[in-house]
């Protein structure tokens, strides 16, 4: 019901948005509470629905969903324990689920690579038929007991192959990097399972494998096919992204940081892209946690020089202000202590709480990012930016708690 009315309503909300960011507002702390504490239930519903509808992680639901209420949790918001522990490992087991690296279907023994296998072989081979393998030692494990020394020798080569699954930047490997990287930066401090080793190891060794020679990691999902940047824009934001994931982890692992390093020399010789403010708000914190305190002054100014002249962040230069953006430039300014100037949360919370929908959400048009004009397809967008830039509307407030000077 909720998506019905938002497909009905969305620009008649979006004039109201407009009307009500006028409108006199307490922008204290304890204004901001009440507006988190009106969202939290839309984004339950709404993130539990694309699970169970959707049967997919996607970039812009379910790790926003964790990490919306982590952070409510961590500012004192009474969330359900049980509810967190049961999104945790519905998102595991997604993940798990979709970074395959073997797995043999009815189709594969009949292709042409399998023509050398005997009958009595691909027999034997049914036991195998769907099980999800992640590693090539896991896959041998349970083949070797179904065939002959002599059967493994001559055709062990031709099963790996035809039941090998490519491991491409474009696939949604783990649940896609979009998704991996602000999963795994909200889990960081938990007791998530998403944190404990087995998976953690995992998602290292899948970045690893697909981190691209020069140390950039491909954009694909939503930041490719939905967003109206540069490829060297959005790849630039997802390396940076998947860096800073990565990083959040304190344990040593020579994997994850020949990953960083790499993808740090990278970053290094791209062009900058300041007029997308996404880009400037990630490059921001990235420097924090890798350049130097002179890049981040310089980059901080900018950002904040990006505001537009209502307080808030548009995605794009000349682009009218939304809450994603905003969400996201807050979160990362109060990170690098930009917030000493409380104006400047002051601001952007005045207009965050005047342009709330009494449904506790923020509308969002997805015309500010995406790059199609069709009517139906904007309605599809305009549900899942919805979501996304309430989200992100609730993690940049929570992050100002505090840091207002009200």
């Amino acid at each position: 019901m909720t998506r019905v009315i938002f497909a009905t309503l969305f620009c008649l909300g979006s004039i109201s948005a407009t009307v009500r960011a006028d409108d006199p507002a307490p922008v204290n702390d304890a204004a901001v509470r009440s507006a988190v504490s009106r969202s939290l239930p839309f984004l339950e519903d709404e993130g539990v629905a694309w699970m169970k509808d959707r049967h997919c992680m996607s970039c812009h639901h379910v790790p926003f969903l964790l990490w919306s209420h982590r952070s409510a949790q961590a500012q004192g918001f009474t969330v359900d324990p049980r509810k967190l522990a049961e999104w945790d490992e519905w998102t595991r087991k997604d993940s798990l689920a979709n970074r395959l690296l073997f797995r043999l279907r009815t189709y594969d023994l009949g292709r042409p690579e399998a023509a050398t296998l005997p009958q009595a072989v691909k027999d034997k081979l049914k036991p195998l038929i769907l099980r999800p393998f992640e590693t090539e030692a896991g896959f041998l494990a349970e083949l070797k007991p179904l065939l002959t020394e002599d059967e493994m020798k001559l055709h062990r080569a031709t099963v790996l192959k035809i039941s090998e699954r490519p491991v491409a930047i474009f696939d949604r490997v783990g649940g896609g990097l979009e998704a991996l990287g602000p999963l795994l930066i909200a889990s960081q401090g938990t007791a998530s399972v998403l944190i404990q080793p087995e998976f953690r190891g995992g998602v290292i060794d899948l970045l690893s494998q697909i981190q691209l020679a020069d140390g950039s990691w491909t954009t694909g999902g939503q930041f490719s096919g939905m967003r109206r940047w540069t490829l060297p824009t959005a790849n630039q934001t997802t390396t940076m992204w998947t860096a800073l994931a990565l990083a959040s982890y304190d344990t040593p692992d020579p994997k994850r940081s020949a990953a960083i390093q790499k993808a740090i020399a990278y970053q290094r010789q791209q062009t900058p892209n300041p007029d997308n403010r996404e880009w400037l708000a990630m490059r921001l914190l990235f420097e924090r946690r890798f350049g130097s305190d002179e890049e981040v002054a310089k980059l901080r100014q900018q950002l904040l020089d990006a505001r537009n002249g209502d307080g808030a962040w548009g995605w794009e230069k000349g682009v009218p202000s939304d809450a994603l953006t905003t969400g996201l430039a807050i979160y990362v300014l109060a990170k690098v202590r930009a917030g000493d100037n409380s104006s400047i949360f002051r601001d952007a919370r005045k207009w965050l709480l005047a342009s709330q929908q009494s449904d506790g959400a923020w509308l969002t048009p997805a015309k500010n990012f995406t790059n199609t004009t069709d009517p139906e397809r904007l309605l599809v967008r305009d549900e899942i930016y919805h979501y996304w830039g309430t989200a992100w509307a609730v993690i940049g407030l929570l992050e100002t708690l505090g840091k207002s000077g009200s």
